[in-house]
């Protein structure tokens, strides 16, 4: 029997002790190689990549850009650092302590409570809370990035879709009519909402997982429109025999499989998207115990994330965090603890 890939060595190549013995100019040295990969400072409002350093670890560009109130050309003179509009921007930890929060994260195969991370870093709760989330905006942005240059997934592709919810709806009284079991819907509509995933095939021989997407909806048939953006047309899609999916027959060779009385029907299955579940009920219910609805997008690319990079080393994952964090703008999630509602996208 092979082994599972957490258990061997290449599982593993940074650890916390590692990131704890680095200075902080060695940490700056490593987040700087992330964001600009040819090593010249750029400036993030103008692009300009002349500047001069105004103090260990500042920069102040000399390139020109135009005004947005007058149209002119003028001196840019903008004053950056390697965090300055990213999703770090305004940070109040060391860089050595965003690292540290990031290999945290990573290594929580199931996924990452800020409880533990508390515990493990000793800040206040919201520090890691809304840091993790920042992380989760960070992946759902490039993913929406990526999706922005059209569809990349091909082949063999999986769609299903489960329910999640904060909490769970109880009736404590039997249903007599259907005026209570309306009453019941009703009340089960507010709490519950479909995360659906769309997932590659892994295909045969080949022991990476392929890509996987999620979406958050109100109803499985409204996730349509996305699947069309993320699957090219030519591909085969697998579903269930919910009648939710029928209308895809339009757009891509589709299959489908009756669960009422099998798993897989010949080649019709979705068994991988099926499995990514098994990770999303683990993560819920062992790591997250609840969601809130507003947040299920969030979870739903975190999770999507470490599935597709199940098997690379924890180092590695670690830099694919930064370079989401570093290369995209400011978070959306900027301002959430003091209420600047104006930029919580919820």
């Amino acid at each position: 029997m092979a082994q599972h890939f957490l258990l061997s060595p290449p599982a593993i190549s940074l650890t916390m002790g590692e990131v704890w013995t680095l200075t902080e100019d060695e940490a700056h040295e490593k987040l700087k190689a992330i964001r600009w990969p040819d090593g010249i400072p750029t400036c993030p409002v103008c692009g300009s990549k002349q500047s001069w350093k105004v103090g260990k670890r500042k920069w102040k560009c000399r390139g020109k850009r135009i005004d947005p109130k007058t149209g002119n050309e003028r001196w840019c003179y903008y004053q950056y650092t390697i965090t300055t509009q990213t999703h770090l921007h305004s940070r109040k930890r060391s860089l050595k302590h965003i690292l540290a929060a990031c290999l945290s994260f990573v290594n929580g195969v199931l996924g990452a409570a800020a409880l533990r991370q508390r515990r493990e870093i000793k800040n206040s709760y919201k520090t890691p809370f809304v840091f993790q989330h920042r992380i989760r905006a960070a992946i759902d942005t490039a993913n929406q990035t990526e999706m922005a240059a059209g569809p990349f997934m091909e082949g063999e592709v999986e769609v299903d879709g489960m329910f999640v919810t904060g909490r769970k709806v109880k009736q404590n009284n039997p249903i007599m009519d259907d005026k209570e079991l309306e009453k019941f819907f009703e009340d089960y509509r507010k709490t519950h909402t479909a995360l659906v995933v769309v997932r590659e095939r892994m295909a045969a021989g080949c022991d990476k997982p392929g890509k996987v997407r999620t979406i958050h909806v109100d109803r499985e048939g409204d996730a349509i429109p996305f699947i069309r953006r993320v699957v090219k047309p030519g591909s085969t899609v697998h579903t269930d025999y919910s009648t939710q999916y029928l209308p895809m027959r339009m757009f891509f060779k589709h299959q489908r499989v009756n669960h009422s009385k099998t798993y897989k029907d010949g080649d019709a299955c979705t068994n991988q998207a099926e499995s990514f579940f098994a990770r999303v009920h683990a993560a819920k219910e062992g790591v997250y115990r609840s969601w809130r609805k507003r947040y299920v997008s969030w979870y739903g690319a975190e999770l999507a994330w470490r599935e597709e990079n199940a098997r690379t080393a924890n180092g590695e994952q670690v830099d694919l965090i930064l370079k989401a964090l570093l290369q995209i703008g400011r978070s959306p999630i900027a301002g959430y603890w003091q209420q600047h509602k104006d930029r919580v996208p919820f």
